[in-house]
């Protein structure tokens, strides 16, 4: 659909230049000995659909190179009966990316990922490079708009163009449309665009988040903030996935769609803190419906999960501006999570399913606890400790 929908927005011009048609090159190969084991080879190197092909045709004790030579002509005649002749079509950068690269990657791609990057491409690289002739492209054109491209994006957009360019290139070569990849070679520039300033709550912002929020919104907030949890895995819980002291993930909600979640290693049971687990005790207490098919944070008809934006910008978002957290986003919370984990010296993936630290871990903390300023103590103390329903700290 992606692919469909990138080219509706395409110029005739930029669909249609397919007059020049590509001719495959009549190869001689390549033939040298080389030396394996102490005795030497004839080693034939040749191109196959713009692949490197390579054969060992034997002793050069026991062929001579006029019979090594024919050895390698043969091969090589299935590959020559088309030179000369018009092969496959010649693309242009955006109809590649249209009709072959953004299949492809359809088969393999979560349609979140398809969505994202057949925008990011459709905006960035079909705007600037999608009517050059993809096999004309060269390593200064691409370098070249990244050049043009840091001045209006940050570092990991730039990495983002560069990483796709090759990818479209080696599937380029793959499908024989090239025969070399110049995007292998692409650099990030310098100096792109200062990325955006990542803001983490301290633990006391965090105990004050707590406070300011009903209910629902304090459990939705510790899940992502003390639990590391992405918001969609969050609102995809179901009745049937709250196990003891911790919650199982088995789906996400992503635009109004319930999905798999993001990776294989997303499908985990997720321990809970103590606080967090009171919480969740009160609010399962508190649901109409313990069907284990219900959703734990259902929309106001019950049928489907409540979104992202809708508890943000209705029940999240008026509790925290007053207390000045309204920039405590669920992308803060869940960044407020590793960063203080990492800060506090404690393993992110330490927890066991039964929500306690290891025991190593929790030596670990409380050396450095020890040894570091104040400052750092309150890092360590948001993950050392679990906090009560009303948000005091409790050992």
């Amino acid at each position: 659909m992606v692919g469909s929908l990138l080219c509706q927005d395409f110029t005739p011009e930029t669909q249609e230049r397919e007059e020049t048609m590509r001719r495959k090159r009549f190869q001689r190969g390549s033939l040298k000995p080389r030396r394996r084991n102490g005795r030497n080879y004839w080693y034939a190197q040749w191109r196959e659909d713009g692949n490197p092909k390579s054969k060992e045709l034997g002793l050069c004790a026991k062929v001579n190179r006029a019979e090594a030579e024919a050895m390698l002509s043969s091969i090589l005649h299935p590959v020559n009966v088309a030179a000369g002749h018009p092969s496959s079509i010649v693309y242009t950068l955006a109809k590649f990316i249209e009709e072959v690269y953004l299949p492809v990657c359809q088969s393999k791609w979560k349609s979140s990922t398809l969505v994202t990057e057949g925008h990011r491409l459709k905006l960035h690289v079909v705007g600037s490079l999608g009517s050059l002739r993809i096999e004309e492209i060269t390593r200064e054109d691409m370098q070249s708009f990244l050049d043009q491209k840091a001045k209006a994006l940050a570092q990991t957009g730039i990495d983002h163009l560069r990483f796709r360019l090759r990818s479209i290139f080696e599937l380029a070569m793959s499908e024989g449309v090239v025969d070399r990849n110049p995007a292998i070679t692409l650099f990030t520039p310098r100096v792109c665009l200062p990325d955006r300033e990542r803001l983490v709550l301290t633990s006391d912002q965090a105990s004050t988040m707590i406070e300011a929020l009903d209910l629902r919104e304090k459990l939705l907030a510790r899940l992502a903030t003390w639990e590391g949890m992405r918001p969609g895995e969050i609102l995809a819980l179901q009745i049937g996935d709250v196990a003891t002291e911790s919650v199982w993930v088995r789906r996400r909600l992503y635009r109004f769609e319930i999905d798999t979640p993001k990776t294989k290693r997303s499908i985990r049971q997720v321990a809970l803190t103590k606080a967090t687990s009171l919480i969740l005790s009160a609010w399962v207490e508190a649901m109409p419906s313990r069907d284990p098919a219900a959703w734990l944070f259902g929309s106001e008809n019950r049928d489907k999960p409540i979104s992202r934006d809708n508890v943000w910008n209705r029940c999240m978002y008026p509790k925290l501006k007053p207390v000045g957290l309204e920039w405590a986003t669920f992308q803060v919370m869940r960044r407020t999570f590793a960063t203080l984990s990492k800060q506090a010296g404690v393993d992110a993936h330490a927890l066991r399913p039964d929500g306690q630290y290891c025991q190593r871990q929790r030596e670990r903390i409380r050396s450095q606890q020890v040894r570091r300023p104040v400052g750092c103590r309150s890092a360590a103390r948001i993950h050392a400790c679990s906090m009560t329903v009303n948000g005091e700290c409790s050992r």
